[in-house]
């Protein structure tokens, strides 16, 4: 059993929706996120990225519980999406090891 977790920009949601109905993965929860980027620092990376720099920038974290099959699957799909453009905000997912559950 894997623990996924897939952040991607407001903008993407749609994208990722789409991915997990072609995998036909139908459990899974969302939650909205605000999120701030700056460098080590204490600068914003980008200058007036999405117009001030107070401003933070709007994803989505999605999460899911999958065999190690389906989690693998559905990352080659999260990375086949983002080598067909570029983007300032790919979707990024990542796989964890659940070791134990009841």
């Amino acid at each position: 059993m894997k623990f996924v977790m897939i952040q991607c920009v407001e903008a993407h949601h749609h994208n990722l929706a789409h991915i997990l109905e072609q995998l036909h993965i139908n459990s899974y929860s969302e939650t909205e996120v605000e999120g701030f980027m700056k460098d080590v620092e204490g600068k914003r990376e980008i200058a007036n990225w999405f117009g001030s720099a107070r401003r933070p920038y709007r994803y989505i974290i999605s999460f899911t519980f999958l065999e190690e099959d389906r989690a693998n699957e559905l990352l080659r799909m999260v990375k086949e999406f983002n080598d067909s453009f570029e983007a300032i905000s790919p979707i990024n997912a990542y796989i964890m090891n659940v070791e134990k559950y009841v």
